[in-house]
């Protein structure tokens, strides 16, 4: 202890070497005037009493040289056992091989996975004091929502967020952006003269509506150019501006540095470019598709041809809040519960006004205990980091093991090295080499494996990053993650090489400066073995015990993850996934209005169903599962909710030969057909869990129910039930209720309120219109795709696609974290069972080596080969029921903790723990058998010349 407590002295010193050089001065400079005063007190003048006491001093510079190689590493010195340390390394080149490689593939995979974690957990806000911003609720969860309390999924309509952007209270500002992003077509302006280009082709980019003073609070300056200011959004319909993203401006402008002034079509509606926001810039809302432009909120019935949501009789939400706080609230507990109060009394006050008449005191009494919490927003908001948080998580931990393996294994080729190399020690001590200065020697060694380790790993997580990226994209959108590590991924590479080395390189530093000099200059390989301390012989066994230990966790983990991913692949859904095509389109895009939707779907179905190798076409709302879905309230004829029962389904609005295409069985009556048109009985079908729920008798077919859905309440005849069906997320265990109507029975005009004036025109629709097509073929649906878009474009070329995919591939966008959480475990934990495997075979052969003198005797005395091999076999076998005895509780709780991650399967399942164990056994005898085979074949009477 007192070697190790003197070597961290060393490096504290080598650290701090200014505040090491001014204590030192002033030592010195106190033991001087000692020295002088001594010499005045016995009546020497002072200037010779000076002198004097500088002359009796000494050489100052030699006794500063000598304080440095008491207390700290000469420099000189340091870079003499760098250059030793690398001669000794390249005469080594098999051992520093697969030491370097072993942490580069450690280090590696956790700087490519804590590259993902900085930059979707970690990384503020590139804006000034991103600290002070907040967000009015939970703002990661995209949507819009009606008939629900201000702040409910942190949901805002426009009247209340521009109350609080005029009257901000305590806070610094308030602005707002809407909840979800939009896909918009954009027409790029000519080069040559800024006027809107014609004949260029339009792009179909993500857009984010926001209030006038979004800017300004978010504290976010332009490249170019000016921000959206209150100005542009000041009345519904102004602020025809638009402010590009970096990544939008160079990548389909070219970077064009006068685009300022020119416009853009967005839509079809003419924008002005007025600003252009630097490259770290991406909006207070992130995503894993990053938002091209920004655009005033109060253009949002203009720019997305919708009925407006800016208007006081809206009851949608669809706008989140954040604010900035002030300094003082950013620091202090209760000045942020000040702002906390101000708020919610802002949103007790707008629900009782909205209340009106209808508020009860029972009411009065729960809107006092709502509460919209300010949550942190200095790391923007996003439902990315509720999606794929957790898994990182889980992998970073899951990679940790995999570097904790590699690095027993960097300590097991050091121990095995010092062994080797103890008469090389025991002469240079012998020499008079001190033992701190062997383990510096080593530690050095050590640290450049770690850092040669480091920067191969540099390397390899750059090509993991990229590889994740891919993976994530699927190639259908533009992920803004960079595979380039920046300064703090750097850093944390450079901090886990420093670490480990000193980790994993002291203990057998220690070691082997620990030796008699004496025994091991005239120890041969006989007397070695006698000789060789038992911690020298244990060490290296717990670490083999520790990798399969470890690599037991990770293949129970992987086990589970991998089998949790067929469920979800697998499983019912309901409906028949095979030869299904799915196309996004907005016919809103292409300037259509709710009167001309049905000509259109009839052409589209027409041309789309004429197609070879399709079977039939239909069109949808929503596809049969989707994250996007809409839910209605609805009424039953005869039935009588109790109070506060939820009656609201999921409401899908289809075409005829919908359930036929979507491959969605019908157990009673009929489903949607062509003949349900605008001029037929108003029909509707169910699936069976609203049958089973508000028709227990079975008596569905021919009842009435009523859908909340503006003029649309129906009575609307229930002619059919079908099939449950998965159309929320694949993870959706219990079914829900939904109802589906036919698209064609849609009224394509809102009549105007009867309070309003008598020359109001009727509001345009929206829910005529249909936004998903569905193909079903008779052979692979990818092979189809070039025929559909070519079939759309006859019908109309400004129709835009918006993605085309198959089903299956719809479903594997749904499950794309679990796709890559079983992905990255599985290969990680092969890998950790190949650097297991490494170690184990390292440690067997080092025990044959070491014992090559005994087994010779044994086969000279008559052992038989078999003896021989099981002699090897059975310490690995120890070794073996050890790490997985140590293991199985470790798995134990490893799977308890990620058990809201798995589906369909326990966390404690026989099957997965029973194929890790196999496979574990499997690498530990593999690894084993080699160095066993090769005892075998020992010569006895080379073995006794052995040494």
């Amino acid at each position: 202890m007192a070697l190790l407590s003197r070597f961290f002295k060393k490096i504290r010193t080598l650290i701090g070497r200014e505040r090491f050089h001014r204590e030192l001065e002033e030592e010195m400079a106190f033991h001087r005037e000692l020295a002088e005063e001594e010499m005045v007190g016995r009546g020497v003048p002072p200037s010779q009493a000076r002198y004097a006491a500088k002359r009796s001093f000494g050489n100052e510079t030699r006794l500063r040289e000598q304080s440095h190689e008491v207390m700290g590493f000469r420099l000189e010195s340091v870079l003499r056992d760098v250059r030793f340390g690398l001669r000794a390394l390249a005469k080594s080149p098999g051992f520093t091989a697969v030491a370097v490689i072993s942490l580069a593939l450690g280090i590696g995979a956790n700087t490519a996975i804590f590259s993902l974690i900085d930059q979707l957990l970690l990384q503020r806000l590139p804006v000034r004091d991103p600290q002070q911003l907040v967000s009015f609720g939970n703002a990661e969860n995209g949507g819009v929502a009606g008939g629900i309390d201000l702040g409910q999924f942190g949901l805002f309509p426009w009247y209340f967020a521009r109350q609080l952007e005029v009257n901000p209270g305590p806070f610094q500002g308030i602005a707002s952006f809407r909840s979800f992003t939009d896909k918009v077509s954009v027409q790029r302006p000519s080069s040559a003269n800024g006027h809107l280009d014609e004949n260029s082709s339009a792009l179909l980019v993500p857009t984010n509506l926001v209030s006038g003073n979004y800017f300004n609070v978010i504290g976010a300056r332009p490249l170019l150019g000016r921000t959206i200011t209150s100005a542009d959004a000041a009345t519904s319909g102004s602020g025809a501006v638009v402010v590009l993203s970096y990544h939008f401006w160079e990548d389909s402008l070219s970077g064009d540095t006068d685009v300022i002034g020119k416009s853009l079509r967005v839509n079809g509606t003419p924008l002005t470019v007025i600003g252009v926001m630097p490259k770290s810039f991406q909006g207070i809302k992130l995503e894993l598709e990053p938002t091209a432009f920004w655009i005033p909120v109060t253009m949002q019935p203009v720019v997305l041809r919708e009925p407006s949501l800016l208007t006081l009789q809206s009851g949608l939400y669809f706008l989140h809040v954040f604010g900035r706080l002030s300094a003082q609230a950013a620091r202090d507990k209760g000045a942020l519960a000040q702002s906390q109060l101000w708020l919610d009394q802002q949103i007790h006050a707008a629900v009782r006004t909205s209340e009106g008449t209808k508020l009860t005191t029972e009411r009065e009494q729960e809107i006092n205990h709502e509460s919209v919490p300010l949550l942190t927003a200095m790391h923007g908001v996003s439902s990315v980091r509720s999606e794929y948080g957790q898994s990182l998580q889980i992998l970073m931990a899951v990679v940790g093991l995999v570097l904790l393996i590699a690095c027993a294994n960097l300590a097991n080729f050091l121990l095995a090295r010092g062994a080797a190399r103890q008469r090389e020690i025991a002469t240079r001590l012998a020499l008079g080499s001190s033992r701190g200065r062997i383990v510096r020697q080593s530690l050095i060694e050590t640290l450049l494996l770690s850092f040669a380790g480091g920067a191969l790993g540099i390397g390899l997580a750059f090509a993991i990053t990229r590889s994740l990226i891919a993976f994530v994209g699927r190639g259908e959108t533009t992920l803004v993650l960079s595979p380039v590590p920046d300064a703090p991924v750097l850093f944390f590479t450079f901090a886990v090489s420093i670490v480990t080395a000193l980790l994993f390189g002291l203990a057998p530093a220690l070691a082997s400066a620990r030796g008699g000099t004496s025994s091991a200059l005239n120890s041969n390989t006989r007397t070695a073995q006698g000789s060789e301390g038992r911690s020298a012989r244990l060490w290296p066994r717990v670490l083999v015990t520790v990798q399969v230990m470890l690599s037991l966790v990770l293949l129970v983990g992987a086990g589970l993850f991998l089998r949790t991913l067929r469920n979800l692949q697998h499983q019912d859904y309901g409906f028949e996934r095979d030869h299904l095509l799915v196309a996004d389109f907005n016919a809103k895009l292409a300037g259509y209005q709710p009167s001309q939707t049905s000509a259109l779907h009839q052409r589209l179905l027409e041309r789309v169903s004429a197609l070879p190798g399709v079977r039939s076409a239909a069109l949808a709302a929503t596809p049969p599962i989707s994250r996007s879905e809409w839910s209605s309230s609805i009424t039953i004829s005869g039935y009588s909710p109790a109070p506060k029962e939820n009656m609201g389904s999921v409401l899908n609005r289809v075409s005829g030969r919908y359930f036929e295409t979507a491959g969605i069985a019908v157990v009673a009556g009929r489903g949607i057909t062509s003949e349900d048109s605008a001029t037929s009985m108003k029909v509707a079908v169910v699936n069976e869990a609203l049958a089973k729920r508000f028709f227990p008798k079975g008596d569905a077919i021919g009842r009435s129910l009523g859908i909340d859905m503006g003029s649309e309440k129906g009575p609307w005849q229930i002619v059919g039930v079908v099939r449950d069906t998965r159309s929320r997320h694949p993870r959706t265990v219990d079914a829900i209720r939904m109802t589906y109507i036919p698209l064609e029975q849609i009224e394509p005009t809102i009549p105007a309120d009867p309070g309003a004036r008598a020359d109001t025109p009727p509001e345009p629709n929206q829910n005529r219109f249909a936004n998903t097509l569905l193909v079903r073929t008779t052979g692979d649906p990818a092979k189809t795709i070039a025929d559909l878009r070519a079939a759309v474009s006859a019908v109309d070329p400004n129709l835009p696609l918006l993605r085309v995919t198959t089903m299956e591939g719809q479903i594997s966008g749904l499950i794309t974290h679990d796709e890559l959480i079983s992905t990255l475990t599985g290969v990680f934990s092969l890998l950790a069972l190949l650097l297991a495997a490494i170690g184990l075979y390292g440690v067997m052969s080092y025990n044959v080596v070491r014992r090559t003198n005994e087994i010779g005797i044994r086969l000279a005395l008559g052992a038989q080969t078999p003896v021989v091999r099981w002699m090897i076999l059975r310490e690995a076998l120890l070794l073996l029921a050890l790490g997985v005895c140590l293991g199985m509780p470790l798995a134990f709780a490893a799977s308890s903790f990620v058990r809201q991650q798995l589906f369909g399967v326990g966390p404690v399942d026989r099957a997965t723990f029973a194929v890790a164990i196999a496979v574990v056994g499997g690498m530990t005898l593999f690894a084993a058998w080699l160095p066993a085979r090769r005892a075998s074949k020992v010569d006895p009477m080379v073995a006794l010349r052995f040494e």
